[in-house]
């Protein structure tokens, strides 16, 4: 999140939005904990968030709600890449330029991320070593009862054409 959000604060944004996933969650509490935090730092005010389901309906419908407002942003992150694909839709449907008048930002990096235009920047994470580092931990509980804590590398952002300084 702090990467993604100085990376966009470094490009000129100072309204970014967030299209999140489901508040109970702790990885989206945790987000949104660190994104109040950043934007405090960056001096970016209170941070818009708009929790969904995941699905590419509600990250349309957030977005049309996002860009059809009067404080419309200029940049939007997204808690997964079928969000921000549908996002990208409905800017390009609603006559918006992508990076233009809207910079956006995937969470996930599949292959869908990639082969949108334009493609997405996006956070990119080795899933299968947390696939991997998953099996290991239950496989502990298993067999042994109890499991260390693993705390995952972070992921990193890959800028690509989604996101420019905005108009």
């Amino acid at each position: 999140m702090r990467d993604t959000l100085t990376y966009l604060t470094a490009l000129g944004h100072r309204s970014v939005a967030r299209v999140a996933g489901l508040p109970d969650l702790i990885h989206t509490q945790l987000r949104d904990r660190a994104r109040r935090e950043i934007c405090f730092e960056l001096g970016l005010g209170e941070p818009v968030i708009v929790h969904t389901d995941y699905s590419g309906d509600d990250g349309a419908h957030a977005t049309r709600r996002l860009i059809s407002s009067v404080a419309r942003p200029t940049a939007v992150i997204y808690d997964n890449d079928i969000m921000a694909v549908a996002g990208l839709s409905v800017a390009q449907e609603m006559g918006l330029d992508a990076p233009g008048d809207l910079s956006l930002v995937a969470w996930d990096d599949s292959q869908l991320s990639r082969v949108v235009r334009p493609p997405l920047t996006a956070l990119s994470r080795d899933i299968p070593a947390y696939g991997s580092h998953a099996a290991r931990t239950l496989m502990a509980l298993v067999t042994e009862g109890s499991a260390a804590g693993f705390e995952d590398s972070a992921a990193r952002l890959v800028p690509r054409g989604s996101t420019a300084p905005p108009r």
